[in-house]
């Protein structure tokens, strides 16, 4: 505003809404509008005497910008009606002034691209224009957000954004290219050159099922990096998507979503739900700025949508192997544990995040590792292994009994005791931001 004053060389005048007028003003206008409309109007009153010489101007909203931002009250949000509702709450408060709704005409006008490119000033925030961006890293349900907010914004306006953290199974970037050739929309990657285990050390601090510092680092962190520079250097303004969908794959609708002011609340009952509230208010507090943040099969989409199979059968694209491990291992006759698996309906890993090794996977996570997929159990126990020898630190991904309790011993109680014990506990972990992205 500053700017704008300076360039077009007129004075700027702030109105002061922190007082309570007592007006009793009977309008539709929202109280929060209607309280700076009645501090304009009282301000306005003590600057000019007489009102008949004096003219306000709106700049309501052209055609051309509604619907592309959170318009703020300077220009009129929703139907052409507030305009109409402003025009009477004025009148009734400022009955001799001129109300003037500047921009109703100018339908055609690029006003934003006039004001950044001819006068050279920088728009805020909440009047750039939006870019929308899938939280993307080889997971069923952020594909099928990505493809959700392609058909709804159009490809010029999207993005898919991956965080490589370098761990990633092979078959996870095969199926992210296919998904993006389908879209028809190309990955934005970026890493931070390290993998988890390098985060371990550098940070002196063994990811475990309760905090996971890799995630912090490689995907957080790179992920806000990113957004800063999109908007420093775009000057567009992100809004971020996330595949996290309902908990219980039973629930069709979200009437057991807890809202206040469309927002989903925390002591929702729902584990996943709980965790978005949990994204959405990082992303609104730690950026420099708050960053926007969507989660459509939880928010827009009113059934369940069995993401895997339309991209299975309509899309015609095969899953990431995450999914179909324990089929995949079930084949050979001697894994009688992925059979019991299958038996049991689990196909695979619950998310295909890290190629198994995530550390926020529980105890039934890693049974299931050693059951399908032995040998990367093995990179993960001599991974912990090191890192104890290294910084001589008694500390563990998995913990019991509230201490220490190495991926070695969990396996020779599961080969002492039987893997089947272990295979069908569940674990009451709640998985990083990977298994989301």
């Amino acid at each position: 505003m500053i700017d704008v004053a300076s360039k077009l060389d007129v004075e700027l005048v702030n109105v002061d809404i922190s007082n309570n007028f007592e007006k009793n003003i009977d309008t539709i206008i929202e109280d929060n509008i209607a309280l700076k409309l009645t501090s304009l109007a009282e301000q306005v009153s003590k600057m000019y005497g007489d009102l008949s010489k004096v003219t306000i101007h709106f700049p309501a909203t052209p055609l051309c910008l509604k619907g592309q931002n959170k318009i703020c009250v300077e220009s009129i949000e929703n139907e052409w009606a507030d305009t109409y509702e402003v025009r009477v709450l004025i009148e009734k408060l400022l009955p001799q002034i001129n109300v003037v709704f500047s921009l109703e005409d100018l339908a055609e006008e690029n006003i934003k691209e006039t004001i950044q490119e001819e006068w050279e000033l920088e728009l805020p925030r909440s009047e750039r224009k939006r870019v929308h961006i899938a939280m993307f890293s080889g997971g069923a349900g952020s594909a099928y957000v990505s493809y959700y907010m392609v058909q709804a914004y159009g490809k010029e306006n999207c993005k898919l954004f991956f965080t490589n953290t370098l761990w990633e199974d092979e078959d996870n970037l095969r199926f992210m290219d296919e998904v993006s050739e389908y879209i028809g929309l190309e990955i934005t990657e970026i890493l931070d050159g390290r993998t988890p285990e390098e985060v371990f050390y550098d940070m002196r601090y063994l990811g475990n099922s309760r905090l996971a510092k890799c995630s912090e680092e490689l995907k957080v962190r790179q992920t806000l990096i990113y957004l800063e520079e999109l908007r420093d250097n775009e000057k567009v303004e992100p809004i971020l998507y996330f595949g996290i969908a309902p908990h219980e794959k039973h629930r069709r609708d979200d009437s057991h979503v807890k809202r206040r002011e469309n927002n989903i609340e925390e002591n929702s009952a729902d584990m996943n739900i709980r965790k978005a509230a949990g994204i959405r208010s990082f992303y609104a507090h730690f950026p420099i700025e708050p960053i926007e943040t969507r989660f459509p099969l939880i928010e827009t989409l009113r059934e369940d949508i069995n993401a895997k199979g339309i991209i299975q059968y309509e899309w015609g694209i095969k899953l990431p192997r995450m999914y179909t491990a324990a089929i995949e291992a079930a084949k050979l006759e001697e894994n009688v544990l992925a059979q019991k698996l299958v038996a049991r309906g689990i196909n695979g890993f619950s998310h295909a995040n890290c190629g198994g090794r995530c550390v926020r996977g529980g105890f039934q996570h890693y049974a299931t590792l050693y059951a399908i997929w032995p040998d990367q159990y093995r990179e993960q126990e001599d991974m912990e292994r090191r890192f104890r020898e290294h910084f001589d630190k008694n500390v563990s991904i998995l913990k019991k009994n509230g201490g220490s309790y190495t991926l070695k011993q969990y396996r020779e109680d599961m080969e002492a005791d039987g893997v089947e014990k272990y295979l069908f506990q569940s674990d009451d972990t709640i998985p990083c931001v990977c298994s989301f992205s």
